[in-house]
């Protein structure tokens, strides 16, 4: 795909120069840096995964948050600046901003983007292009959290799910190995039967036979970005799309592709609205479907817990293979650290392996980097199909059209504040919201990004 085989094209020669510069230049962004609490107030959007992190946690927590890095009027000026959150999509959040040649508004009603498809050097480099006065290396992606992609069924009507797994931790369930996930979305499994991993089964018989309808998401989401990364870590050949192209898994995870699916997985469905909440209620209101979704949201409808929904019920979600592709003993993951209860818990990749898919090791060296390679792996210690999620910040707010130091302050501010590690800081309060807090080893270069931002 031409769209993508461009962004590759940029030399390791420039990245490595841009990223030396923004090394050169945290020493001057951190001592021009605003008093605290001084700022704008703001409203970030993006992707739809982050809308309870955003509005239901760090928002809130940013106003009321005793936490030093908070702005609830006790710290820095003592100033209440707002932050608000839109939630639309990481598609949406992106274009905004000009990806895909779209209309960017860089105002303090669009200060910061939440994202789990993180931009590509094209992406960067049309984002970056909106700059009125040239600032090197200016956008910053700021790892703010992990979650779990969650696979939700429903099975055909009056049918229930068994599987043979021995001291089974997850009866009237199926579970889903890697490969059998994989061609499900490309559409070579197209009916229940053939779902067979670890004795997996429908009742009656006659569920079998019936049809699997697979339900996407309307929009270019973070969600499906990340599930095509990690289809395309179990498979990463080509096949014919919708579009009437040949990539791979990899090639339509991102940009233009997002959208697009194999031609082979005939008459995928999409909700009428955008969002996941959207697909997890069109999946629960479609007997015979499979879909997919950030954690959160699949726990927030009521048909994919106990006591109208989960184990044993037509409309559960799945254990996913977390030992490899096609071993001869699978092993199997529950998204959430709780199982599927009607409870919150954490989403269950605290362990969770990441890599660079570019081949440099994970971490990129900077938040000026880009990040769109990384992914998990198929073999995991925890749930394998989680991301990270991010906030899309600049260093130099007033350097785009409509920016102001006022709106980067407050970004800066709550950026510090969601990625604090104390008990009322942003990682601490997002525990036990489906989400998982950041690994440690990357709460200092978030940091020392967000520091950046300004």
């Amino acid at each position: 795909m031409r769209f993508l085989s461009a962004r590759r094209s940029i030399p390791v020669c420039i990245l490595a120069a841009v990223s030396s510069v923004a090394l050169a230049s945290v020493g001057t962004a951190g001592a021009s840096a605003a008093t605290q609490c001084s700022g704008a107030s703001i409203t970030g959007q993006g992707a739809a995964v982050m809308k309870i992190a955003e509005q239901n946690v760090w928002g809130p927590g940013f106003h009321t948050s005793t936490n030093a890095m908070a702005c609830s009027g006790t710290q820095g000026s003592d100033g209440l600046p707002e932050v608000h959150y839109t939630s639309s999509s990481s598609g949406i959040g992106l274009e905004s901003w000009g990806v895909n040649h779209g209309v960017a508004s860089f105002a303090s009603t669009n200060a910061f983007v939440g994202t789990e498809e993180p931009p590509n050097p094209t992406d960067k480099t049309e984002i970056e292009a909106n700059e009125t006065t040239k600032v090197a290396n200016s956008l910053q992606t700021i790892p703010v959290a992990q979650e779990s992609i969650v696979v939700i069924v429903h099975l055909p009507a009056g049918c229930t799910a068994s599987n043979t797994i021995k001291k089974n931790p997850w009866p009237g369930r199926l579970v889903i190995g890697n490969p059998t996930l994989q061609k499900i979305f490309l559409g070579t499994i197209n009916t229940w039967g053939e779902i067979t991993d670890s004795g997996d089964t429908l009742s009656p018989a006659g569920c079998n036979s019936d049809s699997i309808t697979r339900v996407v998401r309307l929009d270019s989401a973070g969600s499906t970005h990340v599930l095509k990364k990690y289809l395309d870590l179990i498979n990463s050949s080509k096949f014919e799309t919708e579009a009437a192209t040949t990539e791979s898994w990899g090639e339509i995870a991102e940009g233009t592709g997002n959208t697009v699916w194999p031609k082979a997985a005939i008459g995928v469905v999409r909700p009428a609205k955008t969002g996941d909440s959207a697909l997890v209620s069109k999946v629960a209101e479609t007997p015979g479907s499979i879909g997919y979704a950030g954690l959160a949201d699949a726990r927030a409808n009521s048909a994919f817990v106990p006591a109208t929904g989960g184990p044993g019920t037509s409309t559960f979600w799945v254990p996913i293979e977390n030992n490899g592709t096609g071993v001869a003993k699978p092993k199997y993951a529950d998204p959430s650290t709780d199982g599927e209860s009607a409870s919150t818990a954490n989403a269950h990749c605290e362990k969770t392996k990441y890599t660079n898919g570019s081949g440099t090791k994970f971490p990129p060296k900077l938040t000026a980097d880009t990040w769109n390679e990384v992914t998990t792996e198929t073999k995991e210690k925890a749930y394998p199909i989680c991301a990270l999620t991010y906030e899309l910040a600049l260093s130099d707010y007033s350097a785009y059209p409509l920016g102001t130091a006022e709106e980067g302050t407050t970004v800066n501010n709550y950026l510090l504040f969601q990625l604090n590690t104390e008990a009322n800081g942003g990682q601490g309060l997002i525990v036990n919201h489906d989400y998982e807090p950041l690994p440690t080893k990357l709460i200092k270069e978030a940091t020392a990004g967000s520091k950046l931002v300004g």
